[in-house]
């Protein structure tokens, strides 16, 4: 029993450092971010087990659970223990692909999100860097699977991301962009003043996998406002789950803040 006990035990600590690893190893460069998050996929997708299907992560805290508790009822606490401990950190690791999932099934399939369809603001300091998705804006694209371009899955999804007019001169629009795109953990890459206005540029990464989203804000004055378009995409990835639109949604929620 107590063989046993320690194998599902091990089993159920496996799956949940290869999905606390995935994102680490990629930054690290132990592997592509494909591979990652097939590494994810593998411990956490259905098998099948009879007449029904189960991840693996799961099987193994359940059966790692189980013989812990019969473990502790046979006085062998402390391999009883270690696999309670390794069936808790398989369900709690298990929480990460769940809610890929959901946000998968939840969001469009899409990796750029703009309040300007006509005229995006264009990626300038982020074309030349390492990038699979092209800078260019490409609306009139098709959605994997989907009767919808890339616009219009934009529109049905995310209403809410259009422009916004700020009450402040566009100097001062641009220095609480500045301040707020700091706040939000971003890397400024460039800034441009034109005749027609700031071109504000950067970049975010984020911290489990390391993938960086270009962000861009520009600041057009309309008489004593600013008119303040965004633009957010993925460089890599087909489907972002729903993080540029989050992300611009998080910006404008600030601006508004600090405008007011």
């Amino acid at each position: 029993m107590r063989i046993l006990t320690l194998v599902f035990a091990l089993a159920a600590f496996g799956c949940a450092a290869v999905i606390a690893l995935a994102g680490p190893g990629t930054q690290l460069g132990w592997w592509t971010w494909g591979e990652g998050l097939s590494l994810i996929r593998k411990v956490s997708a259905p098998v099948e087990l009879g007449p029904v299907g189960a991840p693996p992560i799961l099987v193994a805290a359940v059966l790692a659970g189980v013989t812990g508790l019969a473990s502790l009822f046979m006085s062998a606490r402390g391999i009883g223990l270690f696999a309670i401990i390794a069936a808790l950190a398989a369900v709690a690791a298990a929480q990460v692909p769940l809610k890929m999932r959901a946000d998968f099934e939840a969001n469009p399939f899409i990796h750029d999100v703009t309040t300007d369809f006509d005229n995006p603001p264009p990626i300038i300091a982020g074309a030349d860097k390492d990038r699979i998705n092209p800078p260019e804006y490409l609306g009139g694209d098709m959605v994997p699977n989907s009767d919808k371009t890339v616009r219009e899955a934009q529109e049905e999804a995310f209403p809410d991301l259009t422009s916004r007019m700020v009450n402040a001169s566009l100097d001062e629009t641009a220095e609480m962009v500045r301040v707020i795109l700091r706040d939000m953990d971003m890397e400024l890459l460039d800034e441009t003043l034109t005749d027609d206005g700031w071109l504000i540029e950067a970049a975010y990464t984020s911290r489990w996998f390391g993938f960086i989203d270009d962000f861009v804000v520009r600041l057009t004055p309309e008489g004593p406002r600013t008119r303040v378009d965004v633009r957010s995409k993925s460089r890599v990835g087909g489907s972002d789950l729903g993080a540029n639109a989050a992300r611009v949604r998080a910006f404008f929620e600030k601006l508004e803040s600090a405008a007011s």
